[in-house]
């Protein structure tokens, strides 16, 4: 198959995701839950690997595709060391983030406000420990099958349409916002720019696996341990 088939593919599971795959307000949170359940890794891991397979390019799924590489360079520069250093480094920049973020929201519960939030995603946070478990299991699902297509099977198969890997990775950036549309456009902005960093990490360590376990920790940290740590105490 052509890689503007594989494209147009990957753009129509996408598009299915939006139709059916979000957060409809009617629902109650565990039917929320259950419904990304349903859709997201279909729409998103299953196509990825399904793309990646028709064209004979799982390698990519541990190799960083050469059509990557000039990209790869400029953020190895930007990042100005590479290598275990550099993913310990961000590492602990995440756990130190959430640990400031954290106390921050304590600070302002203490004085009766809202937690800040970047973008609206009370529709989402969970209330009970079942919903916990919920939005855990959510969480590491989407750090796993986002990064998978947001960060390598699209912009791969936009490069190979376009000739162009910035165009690619800029389009994938895009639609990995518009899927957060539900936190409005906020959310969707803080999404953008989490997406462009994810890339950029992506490229500086040609390790889908570690942009995908800093997806998983920044989900992880926003949709269980604040909305954990974060609940006023009740006596």
């Amino acid at each position: 198959m052509t890689s503007w088939a594989l494209l147009a593919g990957l753009i129509a599971a996408y598009a299915w995701y939006l139709r059916g795959g979000g957060v409809p307000p009617e629902t109650g949170r565990i039917a929320r839950y259950r419904r990304w359940m349903r859709r997201a890794p279909l729409a998103f891991g299953a196509s990825a690997l399904a793309a990646l397979a028709l064209s004979g390019r799982l390698d990519t799924l541990i190799a960083l595709p050469a059509e990557f590489a000039p990209l790869a360079a400029t953020a190895r520069h930007l990042a100005g060391f590479g290598g275990i250093a550099f993913e310990l480094a961000v590492l602990a920049g995440l756990g130190g983030g959430a640990l400031l973020g954290l106390l921050l929201a304590r600070w302002r519960i203490g004085r009766g406000r809202r937690p800040f939030s970047a973008g609206n995603i009370d529709r989402i946070l969970p209330r009970s420990g079942v919903e916990f478990g919920w939005t855990a299991l959510l969480g590491i699902a989407a750090g796993i099958v986002e990064e998978l297509f947001f960060r390598l099977a699209l912009p791969l198969f936009a490069t190979l349409a376009t000739g162009s890997a910035s165009l690619g990775f800029a389009l994938a950036t895009l639609l990995f916002a518009g899927a957060h549309r539900y936190q409005g456009w906020a959310g969707m902005a803080f999404s953008g720019v989490a997406g462009a960093l994810l890339a950029t990490l992506y490229l500086a360590t040609g390790e889908l696996w570690f942009a995908m376990l800093v997806h998983v920790l920044l989900n992880l940290n926003g949709l269980v341990l604040r909305p954990a740590m974060s609940r006023p105490r009740i006596d």
